[in-house]
């Protein structure tokens, strides 16, 4: 118990200082936020009450705690492109991002465990030389030329799928929705299967090495039965940190690859925000992100302890 109190304190004292660079980082930035409510026929007199009514005169430290007291009730203030709120903005685009990134993180964990396991258990066979590869691949191509590349092969060349968008127009049916997400959802898959699968992999090849792994052995017990019972659980310890940290692409996405596909997701929410400066925008995605990095952390931290003995007895 005392550990967890103490890496909340400590998520608290993270987000706590994130919120400090953000602000500064936006007030450091070039323009003017009053400029966007600035029409031609406006006087300046007009112009420095509108920026008295924004706060904008107020020393910056009243404004950042101004900001805080806001974000903590909610109100991550207003678009400077469409004046909308900005957590409804997030809130609209946020399910299609939890669709696209849920699903690739679920499939990406299912084909990776047993990939990373026989690659482990039968280390330099055929199996996981072609796993290794695959892998290195994965890790190295950018998403926006893998994106691009099925796209070409399955939408424009063989017609298949569709290339962009998550339903066609005057279809919202579920198989519309699967038949738009294969493409995005096989990047993004392909690229997180090869990041786990070597971890796995690797974690396979230091546990089999294990004196547990010889005392089951010379009881009897199948190298099957030991691959799944034993080395799987001690071998998916890191990938609790790995998940923890894919959290936030729950909120931001995969920014380039929603890009890509006109995946209608705060990943290209954030990307849009950016070609247009708007700050309001910036925050409150920065903001919520952050925040899921800081949770991943923490439950990652806490599933630690129940998953370990070894860490919960000596805490």
């Amino acid at each position: 118990m005392r550990k967890v109190l103490s890496k909340l304190f400590q998520s608290v004292l993270i987000m706590f200082l994130v919120s400090i660079l953000c602000f500064v980082l936006v007030k450091a930035a070039p323009g003017d936020p009053v400029m966007t409510y600035v029409q031609p026929n406006m006087s300046e007199a007009y112009i420095e009450t509108l920026r008295e009514n924004l706060g904008l005169t107020k020393p910056l430290y009243v404004q950042y705690f101004i900001w805080l007291g806001n974000i903590l009730r909610g109100n991550f203030g207003y678009s400077l492109v469409n004046m909308r709120p900005v957590l409804s903005q997030i809130l609209e685009r946020l399910p299609a991002t939890v669709c696209l990134m849920g699903t690739s993180l679920l499939l990406a964990v299912i084909l990776s465990i047993p990939l990373g396991l026989f690659s482990g258990k039968y280390k330099n066979g055929a199996l996981d030389k072609i796993t290794s590869v695959l892998s290195y691949v994965g890790i190295s191509i950018p998403n926006f030329w893998f994106g691009i590349l099925l796209i070409y092969l399955f939408s424009v060349y063989l017609g298949w799928l569709p290339s962009i968008g998550m339903h066609s127009e005057g279809d919202h049916s579920f198989l519309d929705l699967v038949r738009h997400l294969i493409l995005p959802c096989s990047v993004m898959t392909f690229v997180n299967m090869a990041q786990f699968t070597r971890y796995i992999r690797s974690s396979t090849i230091t546990e089999l090495s294990s004196d547990y792994v010889m005392v089951q052995t010379a009881y009897g017990m199948s190298e099957t039965g030991i691959l799944f019972k034993h080395v799987l659980k001690n071998a998916m310890l890191p990938m609790i940190t790995v998940l923890g940290m894919s959290l936030q692409s729950l909120v931001s996405g995969a920014m380039i690859c929603e890009q890509v596909f006109s995946w209608p997701g705060t990943g290209q929410l954030a990307v849009t925000a950016v070609t247009t400066f708007d700050y309001p925008l910036i925050m409150g995605i920065t903001m919520l992100t952050a925040l899921l990095i800081v949770v991943g952390n923490l439950l990652a931290d806490i599933l630690y302890t129940i998953v370990d003995p070894r860490i919960r007895h000596a805490g």
